[in-house]
């Protein structure tokens, strides 16, 4: 049986247009800012720490991911001929059939290779670790490779200015190998827990019979985010990020002071920071990359990390040897977290 799945390279993706606080403040309608008493670009920053994200223009959900993929590939020496099987997270897929892996798989050349997709939301990047994980030490596949991405842009609700603000669009990558060196070499932890707190629904059940042309394709117009959780949201996201982690770590044979890196969900700044004073660990420790991508959803994390290694966040570093801990909390609720030495 193998003993590791190792990751061999990371690669992400997002989007050339860069949308500012002052930008989406002309797309959002019902904000006032007697209330908030600042202006919107001061009271986005204020409640979610966020100063820009990217939302697609001629790229989609399947265009992202591949990209993630390619980068991927090359930073592991690989080529899509090399890989056995795809594993993709997302909700916001342009289609549904053919299935996202399928999609991308053509996309970068790996036609004949099996996948599947799947969605825990935010949690995603951390389930389809796990699924690689089991596959691998299984002996089932020897390279896997696993993609989130998330078109969130076209699935907001721009008249709830307090959830309209938080999201943007793309992907992240991780090609995944046997290995007998290094690697995740422990279970991780996964759970769920039913709340409506965070819903988007099917689009055929909100807009039955109706469609959309675009490029020549036609749609289902999307539902859209709903978040009516508010504050407990915030304070579900801070406990179940750290129950995950801990639930993770005692799986595993580390302990929370061993880690060197940890990368939560990029879900909103006070979430990351109530995740350090709940964890009690040091901040420079703790990944927090909102500012400048917004909330990617199951993206987040895959991106974080492959930000992280390319030398793309100044405070944090991951060298091999590293133990890093990643953790996601998702609408429904999903969570889950994964622990490895990179």
């Amino acid at each position: 049986m193998a003993k590791y799945a190792r990751i061999l390279g990371t690669g992400s993706y997002l989007p050339k247009q860069q949308v500012s606080n002052e930008q989406i403040e002309k797309m959002v309608s019902n904000f006032d800012p007697d209330r908030a008493g600042m202006p919107f670009p001061e009271w986005v920053e204020k409640v979610t720490g966020i100063s820009t994200r990217c939302f697609v223009e001629d790229e989609d959900t399947e265009l992202m991911a591949a990209q993630a993929c390619q980068r991927a590939l090359d930073a592991a020496g690989m080529r899509a001929s090399d890989i056995h099987f795809i594993i993709v997270s997302s909700f916001t897929p342009t289609r549904d059939i053919p299935n996202l892996a399928c999609s991308i798989g053509h996309l970068i050349g790996a036609d004949k290779v099996g996948g599947f997709p799947l969605n825990t939301a935010c949690a995603g990047f951390v389930y389809a670790l796990s699924m690689a994980y089991a596959l691998i030490k299984s002996e089932i596949y020897s390279n896997i490779l696993v993609v989130s991405a998330e078109t969130l842009s076209r699935v907001v609700n721009y008249g709830d200015p307090s959830t309209a603000v938080l999201f943007g669009d793309g992907a992240g990558a991780a090609v995944l190998q046997a290995s007998e060196e290094a690697g995740i070499c422990s279970p991780p932890y996964l759970a769920s827990d039913f709340s409506d707190h965070i819903s988007l629904k099917n689009a055929d059940a909100v807009h039955p019979g109706k469609r959309i042309e675009k490029q020549g394709k036609t749609y289902l117009p999307r539902d859209t985010i709903h978040m009516p959780g508010g504050p407990h949201v915030l304070k579900r996201a801070v406990n179940g990020m750290a129950e995950a982690l801990l639930k993770a770590l005692e799986q595993s044979p580390y302990e929370l002071e061993d880690l060197d890196v940890i990368i939560p969900h990029q879900a909103n700044l006070r979430i990351a920071d109530g995740l350090i004073t709940k964890l009690g660990v040091p901040k420079e420790k703790v990944c927090r990359v909102i500012r400048k991508i917004g909330n990617t959803s199951g993206a987040s994390v895959a991106i974080s990390l492959d930000m992280i290694i390319r030398g793309q966040v100044d405070e944090i570093k991951i060298n091999r040897g590293d133990h890093v801990g990643l953790t996601a909390i998702a609408g429904g609720y999903s969570a889950g977290s994964i622990v490895f030495k990179y």
